[in-house]
C-alpha cells in the first residue's frame, strides 16, 4: 500500500495589521535573551542551523508551531543532538503547538520576534506574509518563492516589512563557504585576475553549477512532498537561488542589482530526473510512491523536474547557472560544486569530482601576461590573503595553480544566523541585500516560465 502524506493546505489568517498604519518593530538591543525564535513548520534540516550555537542574545525557549508533530520529528532530533553533544552543548527548550490553526496561533500569540522558515517551499510566501503582518522579522531558507505569482507577493511583503521596520533575510549559506570567499577576493584583485570578461551567449564569462542527490547515503531522508515540484519547486527555482546569489556577490560585491535595469534572462532549460520505486524508497524510507505523486508518474517510475540551467546578462556580462540532481550518491561520492570566472589576466576555477570530498580552487594564466610575471603576482596576492586566511598557499597543478586552503579555517557552524541578528541589533543590513534578493527571484521565476514554455 502506498504511504500516506499530509495534504498541505494552510489555514490563512489575515492579520489586522495589514489594514492599519504600520507599527514600529519591537526594538532589538542585543541584551541577553533579546532574540526570541519561532520555528514555523520546520520540516527542512536547515531550520536547526539557526540554533547550532548557544548565543546569550538568544532566549533559550524556542516556540515551535506546526500542523502535525510527526512531520517535524527530524527537527526535534537535530535539536536533541545539539543539546547532548559533548563539545559546547546547547540548552534549547522547545515549546510546541500542533494543530490546524497553527498559523493563526503563531500570529496571535507572537511569542517570538524572529520567525525561522525552513520547509515546504510552496507555503513559504504564505508564512512570510503571516509573520510580517504579525510584526515579526523573518529568517528564511531558500527559495522564498517558486513562481512568478510568489515573486509579485514577495515584492509587496518586502515593502511592508520596510514600512514596519522589520528585516527579511534569505539564508544564503554559500557566501560563508571559504572557497567562495577566497575566489571572490581574487576576482577583485585586478593585478592578478584583471577585469571581468564580458563573454558570449555560447561561452559565458561566469558559471556556477552544482550536483545533488536525492538519496544521501544515510544522511537523513526526504519527505514525499520534496518530490512534488508544486510543493518543493522545480530545480530551476530552488538550488539556483544559491548559485545566482554567488554570481551577484562575486562579480559585483556590495553593488545594488536592479532587476529592471541590470538583468536580462536569455535562455532557460529544464529536464527531469527519473527515479524507480526502489530509488524513491531509499531516499524517503517510504515503502512505495504515494498517490499524491501520481501526476508525476510514467509507468512505474517517478519524473521530477529537478534539473535546470539559466543564462543571463548581468551588467553586460554573460553568466550561467546550472543545477543537476541524481537519484543517489555513489559509494565514493558526495554533492559536487564546479564554477569558473574569466578575467583578462587569469581564469579562476572551482572543480570537484566524485571521490573528492572538497572542491579545489585553481587559477590559470590568461591573456598576454608571461608565466614568470604571473607567478610573481600570484605570490604577492596570496601573501596579502594570508593576513585574513592564515596558512593559505598555492601549488602547481598541471597547467594551472591550486589555491591551497587549510580545512581548519572553515567555520565549524553556519554563521548565517549570527550575521542576521547582528543586522537586527545594529540596523546596518547592506543596502544591496533586499534589491539583490528580489533580482535573484526575478531571474529564477522568469526562467521557469521561459523553460516551461519550451516544453
Amino acid at each position: 500500500m502506498a504511504a500516506k502524506t499530509r495534504l498541505l493546505i494552510p489555514v490563512i489568517f489575515i492579520c489586522g495589521a495589514c489594514c492599519q498604519p504600520p507599527k514600529s518593530a519591537e526594538k532589538v538591543t542585543g541584551k541577553e535573551g533579546d532574540i526570541r525564535i519561532i520555528q514555523l513548520d520546520p520540516t527542512h534540516g536547515h531550520a536547526a542551523a539557526a540554533q547550532s550555537d548557544q548565543i546569550d542574545r538568544i532566549d533559550t525557549n524556542v516556540y515551535v508551531y506546526a500542523p502535525v508533530k510527526e512531520d517535524v520529528t527530524p527537527y526535534f532530533q537535530q535539536i536533541n543532538a545539539l543539546n547532548t553533544r559533548k563539545i559546547h552543548p546547547t540548552r534549547w527548550h522547545e515549546v510546541s503547538y500542533f494543530g490546524k490553526d497553527y498559523l493563526e496561533k503563531m500570529a496571535a500569540e507572537k511569542k517570538g520576534n524572529v520567525v525561522v522558515l525552513a520547509g515546504n517551499n510552496r507555503l513559504k510566501i504564505d508564512y512570510i506574509e503571516q509573520s510580517v503582518n504579525a510584526g515579526m522579522n523573518v529568517f528564511s531558507d531558500k527559495p522564498m518563492v517558486i513562481n512568478q505569482a510568489g515573486f509579485r507577493r514577495l515584492e509587496k511583503v518586502y515593502q511592508l516589512a520596510q514600512d514596519k521596520g522589520l528585516l527579511m533575510f534569505d539564508m544564503m549559506t554559500e557566501r560563508y563557504s571559504l572557497i567562495n570567499r577566497v575566489q571572490r577576493s581574487l576576482m577583485q584583485d585586478t593585478l592578478l585576475f584583471g577585469k571581468l570578461l564580458p563573454g558570449t551567449a555560447d561561452h559565458p564569462s561566469v558559471m556556477e553549477s552544482s550536483v545533488h542527490h536525492f538519496y544521501r547515503g544515510g544522511k537523513g531522508t526526504r519527505p514525499a512532498w520534496y518530490f512534488d515540484v508544486l510543493q518543493q519547486g522545480e530545480g530551476i527555482v530552488d538550488v539556483t537561488t544559491h548559485l545566482i546569489d554567488l554570481t551577484f556577490w562575486k562579480m559585483f560585491p556590495d553593488k545594488v542589482i536592479d532587476y529592471q535595469k541590470d538583468i536580462k534572462v536569455l535562455t532557460a532549460n529544464r529536464s527531469s530526473v527519473v527515479l524507480t520505486g526502489a530509488e524513491f524508497s531509499a531516499a524517503t524510507s517510504l515503502s512505495a510512491i504515494p498517490s499524491s505523486l501520481t501526476q508525476y508518474m510514467k509507468d512505474s517510475t517517478l519524473e521530477v523536474y529537478a534539473n535546470g540551467s539559466i543564462t543571463y546578462l548581468l551588467n553586460g556580462v554573460y553568466t550561467e547557472v546550472k543545477v543537476q540532481w541524481r537519484p543517489a550518491t555513489p559509494p565514493d561520492g558526495n554533492d559536487l560544486r564546479n564554477a569558473f570566472a574569466g578575467g583578462t589576466r587569469s581564469k579562476l576555477l572551482i572543480m570537484q569530482e566524485y571521490g573528492q570530498k572538497q572542491p579545489f580552487l585553481c587559477i590559470q594564466k590568461a591573456g598576454k601576461i608571461s608565466g614568470h610575471e604571473f607567478r610573481i603576482q600570484l605570490e604577492k596576492s596570496i601573501s596579502r590573503l594570508q593576513t585574513e586566511y592564515p596558512g593559505i598557499s598555492f601549488a602547481e597543478k598541471s597547467n594551472m595553480f591550486q589555491i591551497v586552503i587549510p580545512s581548519e579555517l572553515e567555520n565549524a557552524n553556519d554563521p548565517t544566523f549570527k550575521v542576521f541578528i547582528n543586522y537586527l541589533e545594529n540596523k546596518d543590513m547592506p543596502k544591496w541585500e533586499v534589491p539583490n534578493t528580489l533580482a535573484k527571484y526575478y531571474i529564477t521565476t522568469t526562467a521557469l516560465e521561459m523553460a516551461k514554455g519550451k516544453n
